[in-house]
């Protein structure tokens, strides 16, 4: 799990760096969809939300099957990971249009 979390971390950082280093001084950071940061963002929103979504199903399935508490407690907890992952991934080029002053990004 842990490697796992470094190799977001990094992705991430490495995804910011090139929307940084893409920025030009006149017109505001622009970003087309056919760029490949563009193409693995939505690689990676389209697997997160796969995934996502199967485990809300999961975790609805357990929640609704489990008569005891920390069975509807872990569920409950899966939940509302999966909620979280999601809303990260779809709001992520809205948060990086905000944070570098970019006009577009990916198309959005």
């Amino acid at each position: 799990m842990e490697k796992f979390s470094k190799i977001k971390t990094t992705l991430a950082l490495t995804a910011l760096s090139a929307l940084v280093a893409a920025q030009t001084s006149t017109a505001g950071l622009q970003i087309p969809p056919d760029q490949p940061v563009c193409r693995l963002y939505g690689l990676i929103q389209v697997f997160g939300t796969v995934a996502g979504v199967i485990v809300a199903a999961y975790a609805g399935f357990i929640l609704a099957s489990s008569h005891e508490i920390e069975g509807r407690n872990s569920a409950k907890n899966l939940i509302a990971g999966a909620v979280m992952g999601l809303v990260i991934i779809w709001l992520a080029p809205l948060v990086v249009k905000s944070l570098v002053g970019a006009t577009d990004v990916c198309g959005w």
